[in-house]
Order: C-alpha cells, then structure tokens, then sequence
C-alpha cells in the first residue's frame, strides 16, 4: 500500500494565476512580434525583468532544498522564455516573416561580401609589403657586400683577422635588417612570459585587455534586429546565461539541489512528461536533460562569452578614463568641452579598437458652468435624443466614424518601411501588416518561416502541458486556484498583455481596412472662440517622409492662416473645451 503523502505546492512560485499569465505572456509576445516588430523592444523587456526575477527565486528556492519536482517545474517556466518569446539578437523577430528573413539573408551577405573584399585589400597591401621589404633588404644586402669588399681591401690584415670582423658585420646586419620580437625585459621575451611574470590581479587585466573581440562582433552584430538596443542585447545574453548556467547545474548537481534531491518518504521518483508518456526523472531521462543543457551551453556559451568580455573592456576603459580625468581636472585647469571634440575623441578610439495638457485645462477650469438639472433641460435633452435617434444624414456621426477614430488615435502616425520614391505614398503602419507574406520572396523562405510560427506555437503547447501533466501526475496540491496576492499580479499582467495584442490585431485588421485613417495624426491647438480645439489631421505626405517622427504631438500648422484652413479641410473637429 502506497504511503506517499501528496506534495504541498508552492502556490507563489508556479500556482494557477501564475502559470495563466505566463501562458498569456507566451501567446502574446509572438503575436506582438508577429505583427508589430517595432514593439519587439518593449515587449523583449517586460519579459527580461520578469524572468529575471523568476530565475533569481528559483535559484534561492534551489539551495534551500526545495523538492526536485518543484524545480522541474520552474526551469520548464524558464527554459520556456528564450524558446517562445524571449530573445537576445532578435533573431527570431527575423524568422517570423519571409521579408525579414530576406533582408537578414541581405545584410548578411552583403557583410560577408564586404569582409572578404577587405581581407582582399589588406592581403594585397601585406603581399606589397613584403615584396618592398624583400627589395629594400637585397639592396641593403648587395650594399653591404660592396661596402664589405671595400673594407676588406683597406684593412689589409691577415685573413684570420679578417673572418673576425667580418662575422662582427655579419651580426650586426642581421640585427639591423631583419625584424624581431619586442624586448619584453623577461627572459624569452614573448607575451605568455610576461603574463606569467604579472601578479594574479594583473595577469587576468592583461588577458581582458587584449582579448580578441572583432571577430565575434563582426558575426554577431548583422543578427541585431534594428530597434533593439546593445544594452538590451547584454541584458538579455546574461539573463538567458543565468537560464542555462542555472539548467547546467540542475542536471549535473549531485548534492541533493537539483535533479537528485530525495523524493518525500514514501514516495518514488516523480514523474514527468515526455511526449505524451509518464516518465520517470531517473535514469534515461536525467542523460538526455544532461545532453540537452550541454547543446545549450555549447549554443549560448561563445556569444555570451563575447559580450561578457566586451562588457567588462568598456568598463576597464571608464575606469581609466574616468580617473584620468578626474586627475587631469584637479592637477590642472579644465580644457573647453564642445560636442564635437567628444565626438572626436569617442570616434578615435572606436576607430582604433507630449502636450502639457493639464495645465492647459486648470487654466480654463473657470469656464465649465454648473449644468442646471430643470424640466425643460430634460425635455430639451429627449427631443434631441428622440431627433438623433429618427434623422439618419450624412453628416452626423456614425458608429463606424467613432470606429475611424479609435483607427486613427489607436495606430496614430505612419513610419517609413523603406525608402520612399518621387511622388510615392508613404505606407501606414496597418498597411504594412504581414505584407511581407504577399512580397515575391523564395518559396524556401516563405516555407521556412512557416514552418518557424507553427514551431513556435507548438513549443508553447508543449510547455503548457509539460507543466499541467508534471503538476497533476506528481499529485501537487494547492496551486490550483488564484487566492493570494503574488498570483493576482502575473496574472493580471499576463492578461493586460493579451488585451494588449488583441487590440493590435484589431487596430491593424482596421487600419488596414480605413487606411486613410491610419495614416493620420491628433492635433491639439488654441483656438480664438474656444480655449483648447481637438482635430484629426491627415499626415501630409511631405511630413511623412520628412519628419517620420512627427506624431501625435502637433502645434500651429506651417503658413499660418492658410495652413489652418488646409487643416480645416482635411480633418475633423472632435470638441472644442
């Protein structure tokens, strides 16, 4: 008779609420990504911070022996990150459209062709070095046997006398002539000889300073997706290092903190999914989550490895510099900083190595009267209801106006997708939604990126039931159901952030539909009559390629009266306050 008792969740780590809303995270960062990449930086951050925490807790729940199958269950939530949604690069922004996979294939190629075109050059430039250097050092050769004749002929000595000068010259030609290493003052006089020589502190300086990192960067950076920035990038390698380093050590742990943590008395050993068959965490399964942790190091390891050393060189140099300076400013009278000196000195060394509205409405809050509730307001206030509910004419407000303007304050200003030709309009944002699937890309891709979305959603499938059957089979009790503050947050995020993708779906399926109103912008003026007057203006075309950034955010349109009669046509009064 079986006499294992059932297993007391940890409702804060893994309960109901906090697995739904890492389920919605999941589902709607690759639908925000899908369809919106601009948003790719906000959304890689909200979940970077949320991860970091997670694995932070995880690690600290770890050395306070927490149950093996609790922590199976959390690197599944963690290791479900970087598969689904999180990404360093934003290499999988790039794979989720055949456009963007054409144009990473591009810029790869198109580096790849510019590097070996450079390594051409230098080769070139390095093979006319060495033969101007073979010429000068023959000429310097038949020189000197010259010079030597003539000496040998003006010393008049016997020829034992003779041989000793002349092996003098010998060594002296060849050490004036041919090039050598640099005196390094210790004995051998080569680089691992002074590194052995440095005390502990320095010897690793000295390896950080000179540890080669162009190469790497040159493979790594045409993989950035624009937008996304190099802090972010760093930001996002460590936290999944901290990920695999933290799976690494789940797998391989052999002192009772990971995967060979003691079951509870009486009970085996848990029971996980694979594939849809109960597997034990024992055995076969224990090498393959070792396989699997190995690939990943070998995978993350040498771009993490990368910027961890490009990291640790930036802060090397601020340090320096920031001493230098600060001795500099005390030792003598500071120099004129201007912009462009910074700029200069920055680019040598790179070279070698919205509307206060508010305000607004306080100063006009004497205006609004007290509305008086009387008789005759009220049947004044039904005759209008009752004319607006029977009169249907062109110029009153219909639903699918207040539809327009949701499009229009929803998606807000359009943005440059390319570059823009003499006498072409300019794309909204909506109309470039998925337009990459109709462009004539390679069927190869098309089918690649496919197959990609299709991976991606079948992964969060498999992490959803991976943790739901690991939950059920191992008999967990108390972290099925939402009763505490630490899962009301996730879940409440994680349903704020699918609200927030299906909105964009939707915006985009109706901008798509209303373009002209996607490629619209709000305008906040005063006005002569009124204190504060709201209008939809169209984006003139010119501003849209001109001035990408011009949004929302819109004072007196330019030439004056004749620019707010053009606005006047245009657009649309909504109220004047």
């Amino acid at each position: 008779m079986s006499t294992c008792e059932p297993l007391q969740g940890n409702s804060d780590f893994y309960g109901l609420g906090i697995r739904i809303g890492i389920y919605l995270q999941w589902g709607s960062s690759w639908l925000s990504m899908l369809l919106d990449p601009e948003s790719a930086q906000g959304v890689l951050d909200a979940n970077s911070i949320f991860v970091f925490a997670v694995v932070i807790a995880t690690i600290i729940a770890a050395t306070n022996n927490a149950p093996a199958i609790e922590m199976y269950i959390m690197l599944q939530i963690l290791l479900g990150f970087p598969i689904t949604s999180l990404s360093a690069f934003g290499i999988r922004i790039w794979l989720m459209s055949p456009r963007r996979l054409d144009s990473l294939r591009t810029r790869i190629t198109q580096r790849w062709r510019e590097d070996r075109e450079k390594r051409r050059r230098v080769q070139q430039q390095n093979n006319e070095r060495q033969r101007q250097s073979i010429e000068a050092r023959n000429e310097a050769f038949e020189e000197w046997q010259r010079e030597r004749v003539l000496r040998r002929a003006a010393r008049n000595l016997p020829w034992w006398l003779n041989w000793a000068f002349e092996a003098v010259e010998v060594l002296d030609f060849m050490r004036f002539t041919f090039p050598r290493l640099p005196d390094t003052g210790v004995p051998g006089g080569t680089r691992q000889d002074l590194v052995s020589q440095l005390p502990p502190p320095f010897d690793g300086l000295y390896v950080l300073w000179h540890f080669p990192v162009q190469l790497p960067l040159k493979i790594f950076s045409p993989l950035k997706f624009p937008g996304l920035s190099w802090s972010g990038v760093v930001w996002r390698t460590t936290i999944i290092t901290l990920i695999i380093g933290y799976n690494l050590a789940y797998w391989f742990d052999e002192n009772g903190h990971g995967v060979f943590e003691p079951p509870t008395s009486g009970c085996g050993p848990p029971v996980v999914f694979l594939f849809s068959k109960k597997q034990l965490l024992h055995g076969a399964i224990i090498s393959l989550g070792r396989t699997v942790a190995v690939i990943a190091v070998v995978v993350v390891g040498p771009p993490a490895f990368t910027l961890l050393m490009l990291t640790l060189r930036i802060h090397v140099y601020a340090v320096l510099f920031l001493y230098r300076d600060v001795y500099f400013y005390f030792a003598s009278s500071p120099m004129e900083q201007t912009l462009q000196t910074a700029l200069d000195r920055v680019n040598q060394v790179l070279q070698h190595k919205a509307v206060p509205i508010l305000q607004s409405l306080e100063a006009y809050t004497g205006y609004l009267p007290a509305t008086a509730i009387t008789t005759t307001a009220v049947m004044t206030s039904s005759l209008d209801l009752f004319e607006f509910m029977t009169t249907f004419k062109a110029d009153n407000i219909r639903f699918s106006d207040v539809i327009k303007v949701g499009v229009s304050l929803g998606l807000g200003k359009a943005v440059r997708q390319g570059p823009v030709q003499q006498g072409q309009r300019s794309m909204s944002r909506a109309e470039t939604m998925l337009t990459g699937w109709r462009n004539k890309t390679p069927t190869r891709l098309t089918g690649f990126c496919i197959a990609w979305n299709i991976g991606v959603l079948l992964s969060v499938a498999w992490f959803i039931i991976s943790i739901e059957t690991t939950i059920s089979w191992n008999n967990i009790q108390g972290v099925n159901n939402i009763d505490s503050t630490g899962q009301l947050i996730p879940f409440i995020i994680g349903c704020v952030s699918a609200s927030h993708a299906l909105k964009k779906v939707l915006l985009l399926a109706l901008g798509k539909k209303y373009p002209d109103w996607a490629n619209t912008h709000l305008e906040v003026q005063d006005d002569k009559d009124g204190p504060v007057i709201f209008r939809i203006v169209k984006q003139p075309a010119s501003n849209a390629d001109d001035n990408p950034d011009d949004g929302a955010e819109g004072g007196q349109p330019e030439g004056g009266s004749n620019g707010e009669d053009a606005a006047q046509e245009n657009g649309i009064m909504l109220a004047n306050v």
